[in-house]
């Protein structure tokens, strides 16, 4: 059998394993913002996959959806301060935490993944995320910005929202390690 259709038939697989009634898996916004928006069609997380967090009691969350696990409070594993992007980099993949040493700098779709944009100030849910230290922080994340070589994209703490920030410019954000899944 040829490689790409093995490839085709696994992804087939994948897509009628995670379907919803909706045909997307759901992404856990609760409102409508604008037409045709996530909430419009399918609000909140299915509800078939049970609780979204669950809190390891190590220092650690699992998210159901995506089976990432975060640090829980970075200050805990010693992130409590903002850092330069290189430094944030080589601290998570040096991270020895909670009997886990394969901790990295999540990429820029996985930081945004636990933000609940129903919720601001902050827009993780502090029920299984210690908040950011400043109100108005904002969170690395590893994918470098296309367009802007020299920077990196990053997400505030507040809203959400996706920014870039420079990573040879001596800009400092604050980190949250992450292990599984793929950088």
């Amino acid at each position: 059998m040829h490689l790409n259709h093995k490839k085709s038939s696994r992804i087939v697989n994948r897509i009628t394993e995670i379907q919803t009634d909706g045909g997307l898996p759901k992404t856990g916004q609760q409102m409508s913002w604008y037409p045709f928006d996530d909430g419009y069609y399918q609000i909140g997380h299915p509800i078939n996959w049970g609780q979204r967090f669950v809190d390891n009691g190590n220092g650690t969350v699992t998210d159901m959806a995506t089976g990432l696990i975060w640090v829980k409070d970075p200050a805990m594993a010693g992130f409590g301060s903002p850092m330069e992007w290189y430094m944030a980099l080589d601290a998570c993949e040096m991270l020895n935490f909670a009997g886990y040493n394969d901790w990295r700098l999540p990429n820029v779709f996985e930081i945004a993944s636990i933000n609940d944009y129903g919720r601001y100030n902050p827009a993780q849910d502090t029920s299984y995320f210690a908040p950011c230290p400043d109100q108005w922080g904002v969170w690395w994340s590893s994918t470098i910005c296309a367009p802007w070589t020299d920077g990196a994209w990053a997400v505030y703490a507040y809203d959400g929202y996706l920014t870039t920030y420079g990573i040879i410019w001596g800009d400092q954000c604050y980190v949250r390690p992450v292990r599984g899944g793929q950088s």
